[in-house]
Order: structure tokens, then C-alpha cells, then sequence
């Protein structure tokens, strides 16, 4: 009965219900009621119902010209709220706790700042010899994991001032890299794309190496660099080795949880 003695019937048709959204969801585009009846195994006359209240409440929409069922403004409003409440920093923390778990190694995130690739969260391993770089450091553009997958990803209305001016103030940290003209760099941006990796060897501190990927938002925008941290010769940064595949593994798993489409 329908009284507020029985509550468990409530939450019951609340997830009975929510299969009509989820059939909408995942068609993309609006559909008939014999459409979403099929696709959320309902009947039509109890799936009529459902959207009824749901059209009432704005989750959905109905076309007066076709008949068809959409997603409303509710449902809009809902999504954008949850975007909103997305932060990649405290959202990355038990991606980046899993991948230390797994490699044993030392785990970062650097988001771009006003002065470039910042690094905002450091996990440091349980390995005998610990690493530590301090947060809110700036990593170089050019010559760190992190800063090279900004490089390659972010437009190039924001990339190719800087590494102009990289190229022309700091040419002698960039030819010990063997970096010397901007040819060198879109080649080296380019490799970072095909991979969808950046590593380092001792560029920003010796005997250090690093290996980084992008994590993209649901515009498939770059909004940080995932990486993991260890000692040169003690980690493979090589593109096929288990390090980089785990990287790559919740690199893309961070994005999807973020709205990418990868």
C-alpha cells in the first residue's frame, strides 16, 4: 500500500523508475515510449506512468510536435551540479594511493598554474630511498615529464609563447637535453601524443626519473599530469613497461570519472 508505513516501496519505484533515465542516457538522443519501454525491459503502460512523473518533475522532457521523450532541464541542472562538484585533486588521491600500490613507487599530480605545471599532490613510496620535491613546486616546461604533457596537450595559444621563451632563455639547459630548435620540440611533443606518455631521465633533479600521462576533463581538456616518480635505473620509463602501462590503466580511469570520452 502506498502509506508512509511502507517506505521500501518509495525507494523501490525511485530505482524502477531511474531505468527510463538510464535508457536515455545511454541512447544520446530523444526516444519513443515503445523505445524506452524495450530498452529498460518495462512495459509500456507502466513505463507511461513513470515518465508522466518524470516529465512533471523537469527530469524529463516530451516533444508536443513528435511525442518523443528527452532529458529535461532538471536532469541538466543535475549533471552540471555534479560536474561542478568534480575536483581532480581530491579525486586523483586513491588513484594515485592504487598506483603506488601497485608499482611501489612515488606518485604526483601537477595541474597548470599561472607559472605553469604546479605540482599540488605528492605520495611518496615505502621503498628505502624516499623522494620528496615540495607542493606548489613549478616544473619545467620542457624538461620534466609533467610540464611536457601540458606541452602536447593544452592549446597552442597558451604553449607556443612559452616555449618560445624557453627556447630563447634557457637554450643551455635545453641543449644539454638535446633540444635546440623549436623542430626539436614539436618532434619531442609529438612522441608525448603518439603515447600518451612523457618521461624524464635526471632532466629536473639527477638520478631521478619520471614518467607522466594527461588526464582530461569531459571537454577533453588537459587538466593535469598523473605521474609516477622513482630512481633512474631503478624504474623502466620505456613506453611497454608495467610501470607505464599502470600509469596509462588509471590515467584513463581518472579521466572517465572526470566525463572524458577516451
Amino acid at each position: 500500500m502506498e502509506g508512509k508505513g511502507n517506505p521500501r516501496q518509495h525507494v523501490q519505484s525511485v530505482v524502477v523508475g531511474t531505468r527510463l533515465l538510464e535508457a536515455l542516457i545511454r541512447r544520446n538522443n530523444a526516444m519513443s515510449l515503445s523505445e524506452i519501454a524495450k530498452v529498460a525491459d518495462m512495459a509500456p503502460a507502466k513505463a507511461h506512468r513513470y515518465l508522466a512523473s518524470f516529465v512533471e518533475t523537469g527530469l524529463i522532457k516530451q516533444s508536443v510536435l513528435t511525442g518523443l521523450y528527452d532529458l529535461g532541464p532538471l536532469a541538466l541542472d543535475l549533471g552540471l551540479a555534479a560536474i561542478r562538484r568534480l575536483d581532480v585533486v581530491e579525486l586523483a588521491h586513491s588513484f594515485m594511493v592504487e598506483l603506488g600500490e601497485e608499482t611501489g613507487e612515488t606518485t604526483s599530480l601537477s595541474v597548470w598554474g599561472n607559472f605553469g605545471a604546479t605540482l599540488v599532490r605528492w605520495i611518496p613510496s615505502n621503498a628505502p630511498v624516499n623522494i620528496t620535491v615540495n607542493v606548489g613546486s613549478v616544473l619545467p616546461l620542457l624538461t620534466s615529464s609533467n610540464g611536457r604533457v601540458f606541452a602536447a596537450y593544452l592549446p597552442a595559444e597558451i604553449i607556443d609563447p612559452l616555449i618560445h621563451m624557453n627556447l630563447a632563455n634557457h637554450s643551455d639547459e635545453l641543449n644539454q637535453q638535446g633540444i635546440y630548435s623549436r623542430a626539436d620540440v614539436d618532434r619531442i611533443l609529438q612522441d608525448v601524443r603518439d603515447k600518451g606518455l612523457a618521461a624524464a631521465t635526471g632532466m629536473v633533479v639527477p638520478a631521478i626519473a619520471s614518467v607522466s600521462a594527461p588526464i582530461f576533463d569531459r571537454t577533453n581538456t588537459v587538466v593535469a599530469a598523473l605521474t609516477i616518480v622513482g630512481i633512474t635505473g631503478m624504474i623502466s620509463t620505456d613506453e611497454d613497461s608495467e610501470i607505464s602501462r599502470a600509469l596509462l590503466g588509471k590515467a584513463s580511469l581518472l579521466s572517465k570519472a572526470l566525463g572524458a570520452v577516451i
